[in-house]
């Protein structure tokens, strides 16, 4: 279930560790505000999230596995959405305020729904493509899991 080998990569995320604490007492507060640097940057690694499930979807010659990727793809897509605030974000106001969702006419009555069902979709695709037996033939990595659970606890620290 988990693959307990430690690779090369994970040398880099335990320099990040002391290198992210250095440089957010460097960068200007702004840097982290909503469309800044830091958000976009964010949203181009899950862009590269997208192609890459895509591109696992288009080699794999197994149909289940063809779910999971599919899934994997549409998770990406509603976590930039939500990066987003599903696209008010796109649309701030000259005080750098964003519009309230009775401001977006059509798009704010029907977003919150959509959004629901997207879960659906994609708690669906999970399930069609037999998740949990998909986890049992692939090893997880678990020093990235580890790294993972890491760095979310000192994103909220930080």
């Amino acid at each position: 279930m988990f693959d307990k080998r430690f690779y090369p990569h994970l040398w880099l995320l335990i320099i990040y560790i002391p290198f992210v604490f250095i440089v957010k007492e460097f960068l200007p507060q702004n840097a982290a505000r909503e469309n800044g640097p830091i958000e976009n940057f964010q949203l181009v690694l899950l862009a590269v999230g997208i192609y890459l499930c895509w591109q696992a979807m288009k080699k794999t010659r197994v149909s289940m596995d063809k779910y999971i990727w599919q899934a994997g793809m549409l998770f990406y897509i509603l976590v930039f959405g939500r990066e987003l605030s599903w696209g008010r974000a796109l649309l701030m106001q000259s005080d750098g305020t964003m519009p309230k969702w009775r401001e977006l006419g059509i798009w704010g009555d029907i977003a919150h729904p959509l959004i629901g069902l997207l879960i659906a979709l994609l708690l669906f695709l999970f399930w069609r493509g037999r998740f949990f037996r998909f986890l049992k033939t692939v090893k997880i990595p678990m020093w990235d899991l580890i790294f993972l659970v890491l760095f979310i606890v000192l994103v909220d620290i930080s």
